[in-house]
């Protein structure tokens, strides 16, 4: 659990700058299957782009999947460990970290975000300040 925390922490540390080049949206859904976790993000330059030789920015621990939804200006992520009900969420518009238990079973994504801001975190069935 504290993997997921720092990883969260690392990768909100990092985000803004390798985000704030992103002309337009990007997204990628919570995956949860073994080819979609514990992977590693890196960062170019906006001409060459990213590549295993590229700046590390980075890395989920094994079996922990990253989702996330950006736009121009913001962004919002979540993790999940693939064999958990437990994920944690963040965006660039708040301080806090929220999480959720999802209600699945372990292995199953507890959800995908759909907005590049806090607006998905602010169900309070569903997701909690931390």
């Amino acid at each position: 659990m504290k993997k997921n925390i720092i990883l969260s922490l690392v990768f909100l540390a990092f985000a803004t700058s390798s985000f704030a080049e992103v002309a337009g949206t990007a997204a990628q859904d919570l995956d949860l299957t073994s080819a979609n976790t514990g992977l590693e993000l890196r960062g170019g330059d906006e001409t060459a782009g990213a590549d295993t030789n590229s700046a590390l920015i980075g890395r989920a621990s094994t079996n922990v999947a990253v989702g996330w939804q950006t736009s121009t200006a913001r962004y919002a992520l979540i993790t999940q460990h693939s064999n958990g009900t437990k994920a944690y969420g963040s965006a660039t518009d708040s301080t806090a970290i929220f999480q959720t238990v999802g209600e699945g079973t372990p292995g199953t994504a507890v959800t995908d975000l759909t907005a590049s801001d806090t607006s998905d975190f602010n169900d309070a069935e569903v997701w909690s300040k931390m």
